[in-house]
């Protein structure tokens, strides 16, 4: 899934080891005390945490709240004040500040490659000690969503909230033609066939915003090859011309040819698709769990027959239907420079723990981080089935676009763009493979 990943944040990074401490000086986050309105303010440190909100959201709104609570703790000499840089800018100021030691002492880092490459710096503070204190605290985390946050087997941030992909199908659909969710290649094969059959479009899919199709695509590779293709590439001593992504790019094709996709896919992009969906236009659709918000909107047709299960198995695929395509989507790491490094590990306790969990999911609408039972009353239908099904998650793996950066994750998508578009995949994978080649560590 393509993120709008600053390029150029190596290169930044470079600038620890160069920059003036005067550069991008900002003095209303220089170290200081509280004003003197109390004998316990005048003992807090001041401390500054980055984020990537804008202001006024359901999500920006909880995380509010745990800063409120944070700031009010008497047994914590610190208080946190946040800035919220959305968009594009969040990386580069985040960047200049810690390039010329005035960074924030917590920050929000996406997943593996780009929280690497700070932890490679040496700009963050291992988790690992808080963790060996407190092992409770990593146990109540579901499976597998820490995984994508360590470097050198050190953690060096935690997940508020994680996003994965699956199949969302409309039961009003299925059921007017005797159909059951497909568990298996095979079905899903003759899911599409009776629905083309009907004149019913399978599944609501475009290409015209290449990592639409792209993440569809991964889920293929996985099932079919199994975790050691791709983590092979993500160490770089792997190959695109492994037989698995050869026969994903088929799998693309025969679906294809089968009337899986609308005739214009490929001039499609990911609003039109899930406008398609919600309309009831199409009978499934798979794409992450940040969608489920529109499903259930007050304007969608389909709001109470949507159903969810995990992305289908393949014959004699590597694969386990409990490895889910995702990634942490809001993840928080202490500068290895905190002001209070312990007041910084209790702040990420409370966007863990459970008071502020069930309202991430229950208000907020995502997957919760921790192992909790949702309560039924409150949150939607469709979040807890989706959480039902994650129960036994094995492992979360990132999109191509996020663990392999922008340079070679996007040319993954294009190049299943090209095979959609009518490109032999042995054709396509070997040119992605020569791309690599020239681009790997870029």
């Amino acid at each position: 899934m393509g993120l709008g990943m600053v390029k150029s944040i190596a290169l930044l990074l470079m600038l620890v080891f160069f920059t003036a401490v005067t550069a991008c000086a900002n003095t209303q986050f220089q170290t200081g005390r509280m004003p003197s309105v109390g004998h316990a303010e005048k003992e807090k440190v001041r401390m500054v945490m980055y984020d990537w909100m804008r202001e006024r959201n359901p999500i920006t709104d909880i995380y509010s709240e745990v800063v409120a609570e944070f700031n009010a703790r008497e047994d914590v000499h610190a208080s946190m004040s946040v800035r919220h840089i959305p968009g594009t800018p969040y990386y580069a100021k985040l960047n200049a500040g810690i390039a010329a030691n005035h960074g924030p002492d917590l920050f929000m880092s996406h997943a593996a490659g780009v929280l690497g490459k700070y932890a490679a710096a040496d700009r963050l503070l291992s988790l690992d000690d808080a963790f060996a204190v407190d092992p409770k605290w990593k146990e109540s985390f579901n499976p597998g969503v820490l995984d994508l946050l360590s470097y050198r087997d050190k953690i060096y941030a935690v997940p508020s909230s994680f996003a994965v992909v699956a199949l969302f199908y409309n039961k009003h659909i299925f059921e007017q033609h005797s159909l059951v969710p497909p568990r298996t290649y095979e079905q899903l094969l003759s899911v599409v066939r009776v629905l083309a059959a009907n004149g019913v479009t399978p599944l609501a899919f475009g290409a015209k915003t290449p990592w639409t199709a792209a993440q569809f695509s991964e889920m293929v590779a996985n099932r079919i090859g199994g975790n050691e293709p791709y983590d092979a590439i993500m160490e770089g001593r792997g190959s695109w011309l492994h037989p698995s992504f050869i026969e994903t790019g088929h799998v693309m094709q025969q679906l294809r040819d089968n009337g899986a996709f609308p005739q214009s896919f490929l001039e499609l992009d990911n609003d039109a698709v899930n406008l398609m969906f919600k309309q009831g236009q199409a009978a499934m659709l798979v794409t992450g769990s940040w969608a489920i918000n529109q499903m259930i909107a007050d304007d969608s047709k389909i709001k109470d027959s949507v159903g969810v299960i995990p992305f289908p198995a393949f014959p004699n695929g590597k694969g386990d239907m409990d490895t889910w395509l995702g990634q942490t989507s809001v993840n928080f790491a202490v500068n290895a420079e905190a002001k209070d490094q312990a007041a910084a590990i209790e702040l990420l306790k409370m966007f863990t723990g459970e008071k502020y969990q069930r309202k991430i999911a229950e208000k907020g609408g995502d997957i919760p981080v921790i192992k909790l039972e949702l309560n039924p009353g409150l949150t939607p239908q469709l979040t807890q089935a989706l959480q039902e099904q994650l129960t036994g998650m094995k492992r979360l793996f990132i999109f191509y676009d996020v663990g392999l950066g922008t340079v070679i994750g996007d040319e993954y998508n294009q190049t299943v763009q090209a095979i959609l578009a009518g490109k032999p995949p042995e054709e396509a994978f070997a040119n992605l493979e020569t791309f690599t080649n020239l681009h790997r560590g870029n």
